[in-house]
């Protein structure tokens, strides 16, 4: 990897001579990959595993050395078990050790998780302080199966690695320049991490806007370069010109104080926010980049910028990590690239017009299928599922993307009355298409005729347009068809209405 990225599927090496375990970390928490990176340096092995670009675990293949320390602290020195011990460590690095302590019933499986983990964080930490080595970056299928896993962000362990490490080294491997200026980093991934800060970190922070020199912010370098070594911050020479990113300030980070009391309304903001991301995600296949960010297609440029960073603070993958949204880690990785291509999108005038060019009326536009008979049962199928999904949505009183959905079905099948219908009855809901929706059903009629639902359906459409005479009417054309339709009859009844 030697200051090159890893190719996502292909095996990739380099050193920590020229890239540092923090940088080698970052990387593949950039590229959202699952990993396996082995780190060897005098004959030991130090493996990492990473799931998604999160880093779930750490082993070593002298994990063994440490097993009977750790089963005699907790007076577990049977000879017996040390050597299953040492065998599992040693054929399982990661999973040996936790299996031997749990399938042995000699201790509870909450003490095992907990000395396991406390060896995992050890042996992550230790490997820090390694300046030489060499390592392997080896892609996985999927999430590797683990018995224990960290249940920090992969940020929060660097920045925990690099305060570890003892003197000057303190703070890792980056080289702070005092004349050098710290910024935000541009990169939306890593400038909204979740991170756990000190205080003194906190503060360096608050002071980081792109103008400050480095020796303005603070007089302890260090924290800077911590801060650089997990990604939150860049720095750039003095006399680089720099371009500032809209996203505003420390307050609108996905930071916090390590030991400071929760924000008030804390609770309502995590339930706010877990119901923007479920909504945000059921909407996420018909929705547009502006309704994704919630803005107007005709908002500023500069509005629609803020806009961006707002959603990939809210919409950040590390949320996973949090209970009130445990459940969701890929709405969350989903809306997150929905972000970043509304970022390319809105970058420039230029880059906004042509994505503009492709939506129609601030709506995406409907699938367009050529009309022939080759595709008429595509066509078909693609309008039932539309309308299935519509019927939930429409349930839910989510109604603009039951709207869409819909719409496309009766486009693709308009011999269906019931997509006609459940079109009509959506659009019933906006006060200012009551019109419309008696309008849709006359087109539905002109389809289908001869239809008792859909004149049905035209009454109660001019029930709610206030339309009586149209409404008599509608329900007179029922029993032309339907002499002895009760329903009809008794809202004529309703309406003092003779029955031609």
């Amino acid at each position: 990897m030697s200051g090159i990225r890893p190719n996502p599927g292909l095996v990739s090496t380099g050193t920590l001579e020229r890239t540092s375990l923090a940088e080698t970390f970052r990387n593949l928490y950039r590229d959202r990959t699952s990993t396996r990176l082995v780190v060897a340096q005098g004959g030991e092995e130090r493996t990492f595993w990473f799931d998604r670009g999160q880093l779930l675990s750490a082993a070593s293949n002298r994990e063994a050395q440490r097993v009977g320390d750790l089963l005699r602290r907790f007076d577990l020195a049977n000879e017996d078990l040390l050597l299953a011990a040492f065998e599992r460590a040693m054929a399982e690095p990661g999973r040996g050790l936790a299996k031997v302590l749990t399938e042995s019933g000699a201790v509870p499986s909450y003490v095992a998780q907990a000395a396991v983990r406390a060896l995992a964080e050890g042996i992550l930490y230790e490997t820090f302080r390694w300046k030489s080595g060499v390592f392997t970056a080896s892609p996985l299928e999927g999430a590797p199966d683990l018995p224990i896993r960290f249940d920090r962000t992969t940020g929060t362990l660097i920045l925990e690695g690099l305060r570890r490490l003892p003197g000057r080294s303190a703070g890792g491997s980056s080289v702070v320049e005092a004349r050098s200026r710290p910024l935000l980093h541009p990169d939306l991934l890593l400038r909204y991490q979740l991170l756990t800060l000190s205080p003194e970190e906190y503060e360096a922070l608050s002071r980081v806007d792109g103008i400050r020199l480095a020796e303005d912010v603070t007089r302890n370098i260090s924290v800077l370069s911590r801060l650089a070594g997990c990604g939150l911050i860049q720095l750039v020479a003095a006399h680089k010109s720099i371009e500032q990113s809209p996203g505003g300030g420390i307050d609108l980070l996905n930071v916090e104080v390590a030991g400071s009391p929760p924000p008030p309304r804390g609770a309502e903001m995590l339930e706010a926010q877990a119901r923007a991301v479920e909504t945000a995600y059921r909407r996420l296949d018909w929705s547009t980049l502006y309704g994704l960010l919630g803005v107007e297609r005709d908002v500023p440029d500069e509005a629609l910028h803020r806009a961006v960073h707002e959603r990939a603070r809210l919409f950040h993958p590390d949320h996973h990590l949090r209970p009130h949204l445990g459940g969701m880690r890929d709405a969350l990785e989903a809306l997150f690239q929905k972000v970043r291509q509304a970022e390319r999108a809105f970058r420039s005038p230029a880059s906004r017009a042509s994505y503009d060019a492709t939506v129609a009326g601030g709506i995406l536009d409907t699938i367009q299928l050529p009309k022939t008979e080759s595709n008429v049962t595509l066509r078909k199928q693609i309008a039932k599922a539309n309308y299935g999904r519509a019927k939930v949505l429409f349930e839910e009183e989510d109604f603009f993307p039951a709207y869409e959905m819909v719409r496309q079905s009766v486009e693709f099948d308009p011999e269906e009355k019931d997509y006609w219908i459940l079109l009509s009855r959506i659009q019933r809901k906006n006060p200012k298409w009551l019109r419309q929706s008696s309008d849709t059903i006359r087109r539905a009629i002109q389809n289908i005729p001869g239809s008792v639902e859909l004149f049905w359906e035209l009454s109660e459409a001019c029930k709610a347009e206030r339309n009586q005479p149209e409404r008599i009417k509608a329900l007179q054309e029922i029993l032309k068809l339907d002499s002895k339709n009760r329903r009809a009859k008794a809202a004529l009844a309703e309406l003092g209405a003779a029955k031609e």
